[in-house]
């Protein structure tokens, strides 16, 4: 029983160094999963990120299952892509509809060897006294129980064939939610779901991972940025912090580690050391939004209705 203990300590010393930006590569690590004839399957498909993965995907010979609420945009990305991609309308709250896409991905293309859980909703920019209970319940119900569906859903598949699992997650696993409380514990929760499901998987030889990712410039961030309330609280952080990636990058981070089969993408490039010092991070970013005025003002201006 000792001597199991310490292999497996030491084992698990080995994989935590292999996730360091400089000494990883010494140490080896799975095999790297080429995507070139492989079946991936993204949630959230019809635009910004999952349509950016589904693109850079098919592009190194993926075939794509572009899954998601509306039918119309996601055949539009299957049509552009071409022979290799296909359109499954699919509701991440609805777990039979899941089923039925991923059992048609298999029906399509033979099977299923990588899951993006992508799909995703933005609360509206509340405190938890201002929001109304149904929002805050529909952003948990898609943002944390929608990953849950969609892995448990492919799960089968993705066992049968060593595939890897990618849940897109966020820096507000660990940043501060103020204003967004229902989105950082989505966050939060969907880091702990691939913290089990990855060790799950390993007796397989399947993997699992979660991307920590900035803000990403889309429609959606430009819309949210937008409000007064939300500049008060952006402007409360350093700029390169609040400053949104290009879709491309974000999208290429996420490929990449699906071929390294990575426990953690993360991306732009600051996210890795506030990730790796997370217990300093939370700390500094939790007295910042205590202290800062402009978060106390952007508060006062969602409790009060007066966002001018």
């Amino acid at each position: 029983m000792i001597d199991e203990t310490l292999r497996s300590l030491a084992g698990a010393g080995t994989q935590l160094i292999r996730t360091l930006p400089l000494l990883g590569g010494l140490f080896g690590g799975p095999a790297r999963l080429d995507l070139n004839g492989r079946v991936v399957f993204i949630t959230g498909a019809a635009r910004g990120l999952g349509a950016e993965i589904a693109r850079q995907s098919h592009a190194r010979g993926a075939c794509v299952a572009v899954v998601g609420r509306r039918l119309d945009p996601l055949q539009e990305l299957a049509d552009e892509l071409g022979e290799r991609a296909a359109a499954f309308q699919a509701d991440v709250t609805d777990f039979a509809a899941l089923q039925r896409a991923a059992r048609d991905t298999v029906q399509r293309f033979g099977g299923i060897d990588v899951v993006v859980a992508n799909a995703g909703v933005a609360p509206p920019s509340d405190t938890v006294a201002s929001i109304e209970p149904a929002e805050f319940e529909r952003t948990i119900d898609i943002d944390l129980l929608g990953q849950w569906r969609t892995i448990r859903a492919t799960l089968p598949e993705v066992t049968e064939r060593q595939g890897h699992i990618l849940v897109i997650g966020s820096i507000y696993a660990f940043f501060n939610g103020v204003l967004n409380a229902s989105y950082a514990a989505s966050k939060a929760g969907v880091e702990q779901l691939i913290r089990a499901v990855r060790v799950e998987l390993a007796p397989h030889g399947a993997t699992a991972g979660v991307a920590y990712l900035g803000f990403i410039d889309t429609d959606l961030a430009a819309d949210v940025f937008a409000q007064g309330h939300v500049d008060d609280v952006r402007k409360a952080l350093p700029g390169f912090i609040t400053h949104p990636m290009p879709v491309t990058e974000a999208a290429a981070a996420v490929i990449k580690g699906i071929e390294r089969r990575s426990p953690r993408v993360t991306a732009p490039a600051w996210v890795s050391p506030m990730l790796t010092f997370r217990g300093i991070t939370t700390t500094l970013m939790d007295e910042l939004a205590l202290h800062h005025p402009g978060v106390a003002r952007a508060i006062s201006r969602v409790e009060t209705g007066h966002d001018d």
